[in-house]
């Protein structure tokens, strides 16, 4: 990209290409689209004049986003989207320091919800991949495959989408993962999640490329990589399909944390497991129950 179109881009378009991750990106992006309506009824970010961005215009958004019933959570991530916008816009010389002094001070919102999203029982996890495992076909295997790893490694949608088959090392029975940030981990697996994977190569085959393959009609295999969104679709058409209660993606990702913890492993170690850069964020991934905490409790030294 040479200097002259980088000179082009507006605030908010150089401010998305400052984010590492692709899927922060597209998130933020979408974001800014509202923010894009909100202000001035356009239909994206790119439409917005950012030199008149102030921070009483942010201020009025943070407050129409709390009566909307947003949590605080949510209205920071506007705030933090603005902020970055603000500074591009600064850089850029189409906001004074002063205007982009105040816009800086905006403080975030204090306060909590209740923690969304639930940790399912193992009878519930194998009911779903044994689910998969019945039915013909290679898609309902590499399914089976998916909704394994995704709990068996503590993934996120992306990262699944993205692993490589050579991210999976058979011998030493890890699996290798580029997170939020660009930053890797390694993570070993399950012999449960291990004999699932490889009754899913057994179809796949050993030919380099993605981990998990595209299907077309008449479970024909590609050698193309499944998207974040394909991986929504699979574990809520078979959550459905085996008769479970609710559950999300994000859920499966939720039970890995909340399981390793009930085994009695230490929170920092789960941190690393899970690619959080903070353990405040792992801990919001806590699902134990009350009798759990309660029990904790009264086994308290006195």
């Amino acid at each position: 990209m040479t200097f002259t179109s980088l000179s082009n881009k507006t605030a908010s378009d150089i401010y998305l290409l400052s984010l590492q991750s692709k899927q922060s990106r597209v998130t933020m992006a979408s974001l800014l689209n509202v923010v894009a309506y909100k202000f001035d009824k356009k239909k994206n970010h790119q439409s917005v004049d950012w030199s008149k961005l102030h921070y009483e215009k942010i201020l009025m958004l943070l407050s129409d986003l709390s009566d909307e019933g947003k949590s605080p959570a949510t209205i920071n991530v506007y705030l933090s989207a603005l902020k970055g916008v603000a500074k591009e816009a600064w850089r850029k010389k189409q906001l004074d320091v002063e205007s982009y002094q105040h816009i800086k001070e905006i403080r975030r919102i204090k306060g909590s919800r209740s923690i969304k999203g639930r940790a399912l029982e193992l009878d519930e996890l194998n009911t779903l991949i044994d689910y998969c495992m019945s039915q013909e076909g290679v898609i309902a295997m590499r399914d089976a495959a998916v909704i394994a790893l995704v709990y068996g490694a503590g993934l996120r949608r992306h990262e699944a989408a993205g692993l490589m088959l050579s991210d999976l090392d058979v011998d030493q029975g890890t699996i290798k993962v580029l997170g939020k940030g660009n930053k890797e981990r390694v993570n070993a697996l399950h012999n449960r999640n291990l004999d699932i994977i490889h009754t899913w190569l057994d179809e796949r085959g050993l030919e380099p490329g993605p981990l998990f393959l595209r299907a077309r009609k008449g479970n024909r295999l590609v050698n193309e990589p499944i998207s974040g969104q394909t991986i929504y679709d699979i574990i809520i058409r078979r959550y459905k399909e085996a008769g479970l209660k609710r559950l999300t993606p994000h859920d499966l990702r939720r039970t890995f944390a909340t399981k390793l913890l009930e085994n009695g492993e230490d929170v920092f170690l789960v941190q690393d497991l899970m690619g959080h850069s903070s353990v405040e964020t792992t801990k919001n991934y806590d699902r134990r129950d009350e009798k759990a905490k309660t029990k904790a409790a009264k086994a308290l030294p006195f």
